[in-house]
């Protein structure tokens, strides 16, 4: 009789124990997925990229009024040498900055393919380009100045700038 109590108690005791809790129903929602290219699209909007918020031109109203606008945080301040290039990269794709070497406080990169930005820009983009990239480099600890190593062109020629170089911006 005992044992038949302490049974029936212990099922009693797993049946209430696993019933206990939130009372609240949780909605499944089931997504069909009908081919590969949908699960494609759904990965890739899931995808965060980590960018740093960069110094930007931004014009105010017309090429003569453009100024620089200061990144919205310093996030840029942590980032390494090649997350900054990368960066740039990304938002002038057509104009790919390499890293060559850092001695003392400048910076050296080289642009091995320069047409677009020598040729194609014009000379505010150009400018704007290379403001935009002194701008975001020199934000790095140490780095006072950059030396562009590439092809002269119409509307841009390599040298040595610093964020003085770009009065007209601030």
């Amino acid at each position: 009789m005992k044992t038949r109590l302490w049974g029936l108690s212990f099922i009693c005791m797993i049946v209430f124990g696993c019933n206990s809790g939130n009372n609240e129903k949780e909605d499944v929602v089931y997504e069909t997925v009908r081919d590969t290219a949908s699960l494609k699209n759904a990965d890739s909007a899931l995808t965060v990229i980590n960018h740093p918020s960069l110094w930007r031109v931004e014009s105010q109203g017309s090429s003569q009024n453009e100024k620089l606008k200061q990144p919205a945080d310093s996030s840029i301040r942590s980032y390494s040498f090649a997350q900054v290039i990368s960066a740039l990269n990304e938002d002038y794709p057509d104009v790919q900055l390499q890293l060559k070497n850092i001695s003392h406080d400048t910076m050296y990169v080289s642009i091995p393919n320069s047409n677009r930005l020598t040729q194609e820009m014009g000379n505010t983009g150009a400018y704007n380009y290379l403001a935009t990239a002194v701008y975001n480099l020199t934000e790095l600890k140490n780095v006072k100045f950059v030396n562009f190593s590439f092809t002269p062109g119409d509307h841009a020629e390599p040298g040595v700038f610093s964020r003085s170089d770009f009065k007209r911006l601030r």
